[in-house]
């Protein structure tokens, strides 16, 4: 079987980070493995198998009006002359707009299509153009992998989508280290108690309701400060941009709490240093941060948004779920109780088991073959 993947690229989020983890063990299985992406590999940040042909197209980028058609029409054809030249059995496309460029571009061409969103998609912003899209198209691809039954029945609901399964996300473990890589006890002061978030979107994540929080526990906790590793402090990018939250830091004058250090591949040093992780996010797909921190035997209190963290969290037994108004409460709760935080994080790392990298991908290749 020879499997293609199309992710738009692989920098340095949870969709991506899940893309490179089946590549890497569908090529190490004996499988004929492709990767496109619609940007460059200057955008790379997890290590991919040498023996994974790499397509990166050089076709992504911010597009306005007319030309932001004009450039979807131009990676639709590319795509289809890839897929042309390739003919993969398989493609396995990421994300709303590969999904849609996946099935126009392979239609007549033999290939079964799946898509796979990443994210809850009633909660995710979308283009209403692109909303479409994904209305009219996705019954036409062989099948759909979610990540919850919360997203399976909402894709059947809303697209007439068709061969759905549902998947979690893998924890690959040990958590593999690479470049660039911030050591803290370079950012850090000894003896101090850290708050872990770990995240590429900031809004998507809600760093800002998390820094709100911690303001509001910071002068009685003294002891304590909070760390949110993966966006640079000086970008306002969508992607890995932190400046806005650096903004909400300054607002509320504790930038002597708030550590931003960027983008860290030994994101395992900084699980091992933190005594509580934290998870703000207003939606996710199957959060991978979350899973890793758990698996690192973190005590982890996550906001029960849709979806995923209802589906890794049994609250009060392997970690604290609760509603986005309650975070602030939740994070007192773990930093006043050192033996609630020994009792879940020793629970929570039964995810290596539960979420393990064999048997996920197990699951994958059953449906694709």
């Amino acid at each position: 079987m020879k499997v293609f993947f199309i992710i738009n690229s692989l920098s340095s989020g949870g969709a991506e980070r899940v893309t490179v983890t089946l590549a890497n063990y569908f090529v190490d299985k004996g499988y004929e493995v492709g990767l496109v992406t619609m940007h460059t590999e200057e955008r790379d940040f997890y290590p991919l198998d040498s023996r994974v042909v790499r397509f990166p197209l050089g076709l992504g980028g911010s597009n306005w009006g007319y030309r932001k058609l004009y450039a979807t029409y131009r990676r639709w054809k590319v795509l289809r002359h890839v897929l042309r030249n390739e003919q993969p059995d398989v493609v396995v496309a990421m994300m709303t707009t590969s999904i849609i460029l996946a099935i126009v571009a392979s239609l007549k061409l033999n290939i079964r299509v799946f898509g796979s969103e990443r994210n809850f998609p009633g909660d995710k912003p979308i283009s209403l153009p692109w909303a479409l899209l994904r209305r009219i198209t996705y019954r036409f691809a062989h099948g759909h992998i979610a990540q919850t039954y919360e997203t399976a029945n909402w894709l059947r609901n809303n697209t007439g989508a068709d061969n759905l399964h549902v998947i979690p996300n893998p924890v690959a473990w040990p958590i593999a280290k690479f470049n660039p890589e911030i050591k803290p006890n370079n950012i850090l002061k000894p003896g101090r108690k850290v708050i872990l978030a770990v995240g590429s979107k900031p809004d998507q994540k809600g760093f800002d309701l998390l820094v709100l929080a911690f303001s509001g526990l910071a002068s009685d906790w003294p002891e304590w400060d909070l760390v949110i590793l993966g966006v640079d402090p000086e970008s306002e990018a969508i992607c890995g941009g932190g400046a806005s939250v650096k903004r909400v830091v300054n607002e509320y004058n504790i930038s002597d709490r708030v550590f931003l250090p960027g983008r860290a591949g030994n994101v395992s040093d900084w699980y091992d240093r933190a005594d509580i992780f934290v998870l703000s996010s207003r939606y996710e797909g199957f959060p991978n941060v979350l899973l890793e921190a758990m698996a690192s035997g973190n005590a982890s209190v996550a906001v029960d948004c849709n979806t995923g963290p209802r589906d890794i969290i049994q609250d009060g037994v392997n970690g604290l779920l609760v509603p986005l108004d309650s975070l602030q409460a939740g994070m007192v709760r773990l930093i006043a109780d050192d033996t609630l935080r020994i009792k879940l994080g020793e629970k929570a790392t039964y995810v290596k088991k539960d979420f393990s990298e064999k048997r996920v991908a197990e699951l994958w290749l059953e449906i694709l073959r």
